[in-house]
This record gives structure tokens, sequence and C-alpha cells, in this order.
């Protein structure tokens, strides 16, 4: 079975239904007796809860129960998250405070609830939840790193300075890798420092978050039906903060309207509903406002990092040092403290050979909303700090910053290539994917460009953003293949958020097998059905469940070329494998892949087979690092600083292509996320309440159409060596490009000799401001 760098399919099975509008979502999900939950939330970002009363809520028409954060700490449930035991310097784990169901002593942050209303309908519900009458007792609250580093408030008591986790890589015990760095920095030629910040924003799926709880007594047991990105991890997660056995937990998932990480986390409402359920005897359903999602899904970034870097006479990059802060809001998410950490680590040196690299962290609790992973992860981070780096290097030595990258890139001759981070790169070919960029850009006609768009009165820009990732996050994974009704039912772990998996595993095995994609069928979201895959995240669903199938497919294969060497009463060595059937070449004599499954079946259950043809299997793999270089060209109008993004050109290195067609799109979709992130999206709050100030769609900038340039997206695949597919990942590499591409264009358009300290979002009045400041 060779694998092929690409194949050609158009379309997915997948669209046609939901263009149909016969989709079903989380909020779809209606069960006989259901009843709708609608939850009180605090106003406040960091106060004391006095009182709750209840009491006008209870006698509120239909409504049928109204639980507390005393009701849930009286059932002894644990925390709704917490930190994995990631060790930090000298070994220690972050510091995780309890996060409570429902805020029973203190809320930590706007939006945290403290009640939940039951009720028939679910405008009864919010009209009782109206009457909820909570008394508050407000605290200063920690609201940027600014005040969480100036430690004059604490807001846990077990988080001195409001520092839950600090972290160095590579560690550095005696001190040595210190001096080493300094000696490099005292030598060289030149050292340029920047300061770059990645501000806090939200995921603001199309679908927001909505969950049914259910409770069967007679089997103890209960059911989630809710959107995630992998039934498994939410299983485990929510299992975890009720104390249940993970037996005692199904959870379900259908269509899902977008995830980019922050569902692949739990949230409080899920155990909440679910012990309701219990309690009521009834289904309980809730389904999030945008409002409730932007005051309590998992927020994003919020970070701040000093960089340096060390170069010699020529340009030459000699050392780099990373210094950072991260936001992580009031309670800390599973993996929140990967983001700033080997996220960002471990993606460096990006395409470029530095000899010597250290990475320092550290992670702050404050009265905001908990972050987590959002499509990257600590990935853009890392890229956005690194290129807008060299950017600014090639400024200081007034060099053309693609002249400088290019004296840096690492050739494809070094590989594999060992970083100083860590890691081992081990394919890529950096210097044509950098190449092919600049001709596809038309890098050299750029300064005629700038002239025409000056004799127009406008500003025009060149930008360039390389990138890499380490994409997989988890390095294995597995998956089940059986026959049914004549058909290959293939189980994978992690559920579709847009990526069309039943696309790609469909035609993936069908390729394969040299079996009709008509013939297989993908099942996924139905956490006692199928597989306990690690989930849809760190772009690895194509690499890491694709290499699932595959080992899992050939065992199979193994199992069933044994039952047809039977079946046609043959030795081995003379049966052969080939589109769907098995055959004795020098007789002819044939019998399909489905014929011997079901041959299989028989002979089971007359005792002279042991097993069956369904085969479940586990991929062990490492992990990949896609990259690429994205040109944008941008022109700013220098009287209100509008940006118009004339040109943007993509050359990604993901590998093998299972599709071509879905590839090219997740890099499209990726790169209008960077772009949002670059030009206006910012969930930012007031510093001295707390409160969210960009808590709707009328102050939360989401890009649209007419920000978004025609694309052009070229694939140049190297074949990974880390899985046996020789596939990399591909869902992130839009996000991590775009930013520190766009950012750097805009930067060369208003002040194409000078770096300039630009914040993102580069809103039209902050590109105003800097252009006047410069």
């Amino acid at each position: 079975m060779s694998n092929r760098l690409s194949r050609k399919w158009e379309g997915r099975y997948e669209d046609a239904p939901l263009l149909r509008g016969e989709g079903h979502y989380s909020d779809d999900h209606r069960p006989a007796g259901v009843v709708q939950a609608v939850f009180q939330r605090s106003p406040h970002a960091h106060a004391k809860i006095l009182s709750v009363d209840v009491s006008a809520a209870l006698a509120a028409p239909g409504v049928i129960a109204v639980m507390t954060g005393a009701d849930f700490a009286a059932l002894g449930l644990g925390s709704v998250s917490g930190s994995i035991p990631f060790p930090g310097r000298d070994g220690k784990p972050p510091i995780s405070p309890f996060r409570p169901v429902l805020a029973h002593d203190k809320v930590m942050h706007v939006g945290e609830a403290v009640a939940m209303v039951v009720a028939e309908t679910r405008a009864q519900a919010e009209d009782a939840a109206d009457l909820v009458v909570v008394e508050y007792e407000t605290l200063d609250p920690v609201v940027d790193l600014a005040q969480a580093t100036a430690a004059d408030t604490q807001i846990w008591e077990q988080v001195p300075g409001n520092v839950t986790h600090t972290w160095m890589n590579p560690p550095d015990e005696t001190g040595a890798g210190r001096k080493a760095m300094e000696e490099t920095f005292a030598k060289a030629a030149h050292v340029v420092s920047v300061e770059v910040s990645n501000q806090r924003i939200s995921a603001v799926s199309m679908e927001p978050r909505g969950a049914t709880g259910s409770y069967d007594p007679a089997a103890d047991r209960y059911t989630l039906h809710t959107g995630t990105q992998g039934v498994a991890g939410i299983r485990a997660q929510v299992a975890m903060s009720m104390k249940l056995d993970m037996p005692k937990l199904r959870v379900l998932t259908d269509d899902v309207g977008g995830g980019f990480g922050m569902k692949a986390s739990t949230y409080p409402e899920y155990p909440a509903i679910l012990a309701a359920s219990k309690k009521l005897g009834r289904p309980v359903h809730w389904q999030a406002t945008r409002s409730e999602s932007f005051m309590t899904d998992n927020q994003a970034r919020d970070s701040l990092w000093n960089v340096d870097l060390a170069m010699d006479a020529n340009g030459k990059f000699l050392a780099l040092r990373a210094v950072g802060k991260q936001n992580a809001g009031a309670y800390l998410t599973g993996v929140a403290v990967l983001v700033p950490t080997i996220h960002v680590a471990f993606c460096l040196p990006g395409l470029y050979d530095i000899p010597q690299i250290v990475v320092e962290s550290t992670t702050y609790l404050t009265n905001t909303v908990p972050t987590g992973p959002y499509r990257g992860a600590g990935r853009p981070e890392s890229m956005y700090l690194l290129e807008r780096t060299v950017d600014a290097a090639a400024r200081k030595l007034g060099m053309d910053p693609a002249e400088l990258r290019r004296r840096n890139l690492i050739p494809a001759s070094a590989m594999p290539y060992n970083t100083a981070s860590g890691q081992t790169y081990d394919s890529g070919d950096f210097p044509a994917i950098f190449e092919q960029a600049l001709a596809e850009a038309d890098y050299a006609g750029f300064p005629a460009r700038r002239e025409a768009a000056k004799a127009r009165g406008k500003l025009l820009g060149i930008g360039i953003g390389c990138y890499l990732e380490i994409s997989g996050g988890h390095y294995h994974e597995p998956a089940g293949v059986s026959f049914k009704d004549g058909k290959l039912h293939v189980s994978i772990g992690p559920s579709s958020n847009g990526q069309g998996h039943a696309t790609v595993f469909r035609q993936m095995l069908a390729d394969r097998l040299g079996i009709s994609d008509d013939d297989i069928v993908v099942t996924a979201g139905d956490s006692d059905r199928d597989v306990p895959g690690f989930g849809a995240v760190a772009s690895r669903s194509a690499m890491l469940v694709g290499s699932a199938v595959a080992v899992t497919s050939d065992a199979m294969l193994v199992k069933a070329k044994g039952v047809a060497t039977t079946l046609l009463q043959a030795s081995e060595g003379e049966v052969e494998y080939a589109n769907g059937v098995f055959e004795i070449a020098k007789t002819g004599r044939r019998v399909s892949l489905f014929e011997v499954a079901e041959r299989a079946e028989e002979m089971v259950r007359a005792g002279a087979l042991k097993e069956t043809l369904d085969t479940k299997d586990e991929a062990h793999t490492g992990p990949t690092f896609p990259n690429g270089v994205h040109v944008a060209e941008v022109e700013v109008d220098p009287d209100t600083g509008h940006v118009a993004i004339e040109r943007y050109t993509a050359i990604a290195d993901c590998g093998v292509l299972l599709n071509p067609t879905i590839v090219t799109g997740q890099v499209q979709g990726g790169v209008v996320q960077g772009i949002g992130q670059a030009l206006g999206e910012f969930s930012n709050y007031d510093p001295a309440s707390g409160q969210l100030l960009a808590g709707s769609f009328m102050d939360y900038v989401m890009p649209r159409a007419d920000h978004i340039p025609s694309m052009k997206v070229i694939h140049h695949p190297v074949p990974c060596t880390t899985n046996p597919i020789g596939v990399k990942g591909t869902g992130e590499a839009g996000t991590t490009a775009a930013p520190p591409t766009i950012v750097n264009a805009i930067e060369n358009a208003i002040s194409p000799g000078k770096a300039l300290k630009l914040d993102m979002p580069l809103t039209p009045h902050v590109i105003w401001q800097a252009m006047h400041n410069a």
C-alpha cells in the first residue's frame, strides 16, 4: 500500500445534508420530557457572595428547581477543571485553584454562574433567573498582566503573587546555559530587542455551546449530549469533576458548528445539568446565548513577550532569548500552561538555524474568563514573536527582510535537524519553499507596485511570515474497523468540527484497500460505540487518526489474508490482495474482502475461527513539523489608517495531502482567523472593574468578507518520516502564519525603514496613531 503525495478529490460527503438544513446540533436535541436550564451569572469580576435568595424564583410560573453553589457544594463534586501536572521550574506543577460548578463563597470573573434555574420552558427559566437575588461584597479585581505582576491584589490565597507556574527551556539547573547565552550576546555584532503582545481573543464558534443531560436510574448512568472535539476527552473531564467511574457516563456528539480548541474542554454547565437531571428525573437542556459565550467560553492568547536576537556582522543568527508572561484567567483549564511553554518553545527556531535558544515563561491568574487552547495554542504566539523580531532585525541592519531570512534558513541537506529547543525536524525544504513564496508573490515586482500606489495617495507594504509548528500533541491514537450490513465501518475518536473527517478517512481507506468509498462508513461521537481517541486538537486528526486507520486496516488485512487462504485452499504465499479482492494469480481463483469478512463471521460462530475481521489497533508516532511561508501585500490609507489586503500568497508543506481541496480550505480558514486577530479581534476588559468590554458582535470585531483577499494557496509537500502515511498537520498553519505576515506588511507600508511598536489588533485608529507617531 504505497502512500501518494496527493490525490484529487472534489466535494465533501458532509456538505449536502448540512446545506439542506439536515444537520443535527446541540440545540436540536430535545428528548421527551426535557426541561430548560438558565444560569444567573455574576456581574462582578471579583466579589464575595454574602447571600443568595431564590424564593421569588422558585415561586415563578413553570419553575421546577433552583440550585445554588451551596447545593452543589453539598453534593461533594470535584473541581470542574484543573491543570495537568506539567512540571515547571524545580519540578513544581501548576497551582490549580478549585473551580466549583456554581460559585459558592466568591465569584472570580464576570459571567461565573452562581445559580441555575430549571423550568418547563426557556422563557420561564429566563424570567425566573432575573428573580434570583444575590448580595455581593465587591473586591478589587486583577485584570491584566500589569496588575497581576504588581501583586497589589492576590486573588487566590494559595497562589502567591498570582503566579501559578514558571518554566524554562532548556532547563538550566547549574546556570551554565544562561552564562553561555550571556557570553554570546556580549560578543554579538548586533543585538535587537523587541516587546510583542498577543491580545486576548475569543473562539466565537458559529454554534454556541449547548448541552442536554439525562440520568437513567435503572442503570445508574448519565448521558451528556453536547458538541465536542472528541467525546472521550469530555467524558474523562466531566467524570472526574463528578467523581464518577467513566462507564457511568456516556457522551454523545452529533454535528458541531466549530470548535477551534474551545470545545475540547469541559465547563461548569455540564455537571450542573447532569446533577439536575438526576435530582428531577427529567432531561435538562441548556443552550448558551452569544453573550454567555463571550463570558464563559475559554478565551485565548493574552501574553506578553520580550525577545532578544543576537547576530554576527553578516546578520547570521547566533542566539534567541524569549521571556514571556501569560494571563491564564481565573482558573486553570487542562492544558493552558502548555501554551506559553512547550507550544511556544518547541516551535523555535522556526525555519532558521539558531544555535542557542532559551524560553522562559510565567503564568498568572487573574479575574478574567479562563483561557485554553485556540487554533494554534502557543504556535501562533511563537511564530509572531520570532517573525516580528526578524523584521526588526532587518530594519536595524538596513537589510531587505527577505535577504536576512534567506541567510539564516536551515538547508534541506541538514535534515534531520536537531534544534536548540530539543526537537528534531525530520523533513522539510525551507529554502525551496521560501523562494517559491517570493516568486509566486512577485516580490521582485513590489517596488513598482509601491510607486503606483504612492501616485494614488496610498501606502503599499509587503510582509513575510515564515512559520513552523509542532503538531500532534499526543502521539498515539486508536481506530477500529468492523463489517456490518455489507459495509466497512471505521470508528475514530475525534468529532468533526468542519474538517471533513468522514470525507477524508473514507477516501483514504478506499484508496488504501482498493474498494469503493461508498462501501465505507466513518463513525465518531459516541463514547460507548467509538474508540477513545484524543480528539481533534493540535492539527493531529489527519496525521494521527490517518495513521491509526492505516495501521488498523493493515492489521485487519493480515487476518483477512489468513481466512482467504483457507477459503481458497491455498498457501499464504500464493494469495495476493489488490482492489478489494484476494486472488491466486496463477489460477484466477478469487474472493472479495467483504466475502471473507462474512465467511469469517460464520467460521467464528461455528468455532472454526477465534475472531472475526473486526479489528482495533493503535498508531504510535512522533511529532510532525508543518511549515511554510506567507507573503501579504497591504494598502494603507494615510488619511484614515484603513487597511486593504491586496494580495496574499501561502506556500505550505503539510506532507502528504490526503485531500487537497480540504487542506486548501483549512489553510484559507486559518488565514482568515489570523487576519481577524491582526486587524480587529480583542476580548478586552475594563482594567478598573474587570467588565468585559467586547461582549457582543457590536464590540468584538470579526473578519468580514470585505477584509479577505483572494488567496493564492500552493502546496509544497515534503512527506514526513515520523508516521506511516507521511502526513503533517495543517489545521493551525494559516492561523500561525497570518498575524506576523499582516503586521509586517502594515509596518512596511507606514514605516518602511524603521521598526515600530505595533500591538494587535491594528485597527484603523491604531494604524493612524502609529503613522503620526512615526
